[in-house]
């Protein structure tokens, strides 16, 4: 084998075994908090000792931050369906926050696991604020929009839009993220509801 491959073979290696470190976090916390996530728990999962674990990350904040980025990814997916929420109805509205509930049922526990470990480090609660920041531009250029054409009257649209996205992930990690989950049906219900007396008052009146 040449020199040039073998080095590719070792890449190959060392991403292989990252994925299986971020993959064997994510089941763990689906299991339990990020309190009880420990190097030693995560690693008998792997096969691998600490130190490969330290050969990747340094420390669990920092592997945190990557599942983010993984995590964000699917997100960045989610918010081209919000790109057109300028012209859309209360049913448009509500199989965008449909998707915003779904993926919360699969990634509800890992969410929350985020939010707990945003409160220790300060670069993944700026992370976690990242991933969100992105629905509240789109959502207030929506607002804005809707003021505009008279649809809805004169409001604080950025300050809304805020409000209406950490409410959201708020009420999703709470009734999504936990031991007992609520039923997404009557989830997407309640925040269909909040959106449309928000955004669309007169289809709420009918």
């Amino acid at each position: 084998m040449t020199v040039a491959a073998q080095r590719t073979r070792r890449r190959q290696q060392r991403g292989e075994t990252r994925a299986q470190i971020l993959q064997a976090a994510q089941q763990l916390l689906q299991e339990r908090s990020f309190r009880e996530l420990s190097v030693d728990a995560l690693m008998s999962r792997t096969g691998h000792t600490r130190t490969v674990f330290y050969r990747h990350f340094d420390d669990v904040p920092a592997m945190m931050l990557a599942l983010i980025a993984e995590v964000g990814a699917e997100l960045v997916v989610l918010g081209e369906e919000w790109k057109s929420a300028e012209h859309t109805s209360p049913a448009e509205a509500r199989a965008r926050l449909a998707l915003f509930v779904d993926f919360h049922v699969r990634n509800g526990r890992l969410i929350r696991a985020v939010v707990e470990a945003a409160h220790h480090d300060e670069l993944v609660q700026q992370a976690y604020e990242g991933m969100f920041e992105g629905f509240v531009d789109l959502t207030a250029r929506a607002i804005r929009q809707r003021v505009d054409a008279g649809e809805v009257e004169p409001i604080d649209a950025d300050e809304v839009a805020r409000a209406l996205i950490w409410m959201l992930t708020g009420y999703l990690v709470d009734r999504l993220g936990g031991d007992e989950r609520a039923d997404p049906e009557r989830v997407l219900d309640t925040v269909s509801t909040i959106w449309t007396r928000t955004l669309f008052p007169s289809a709420a009146g009918q």
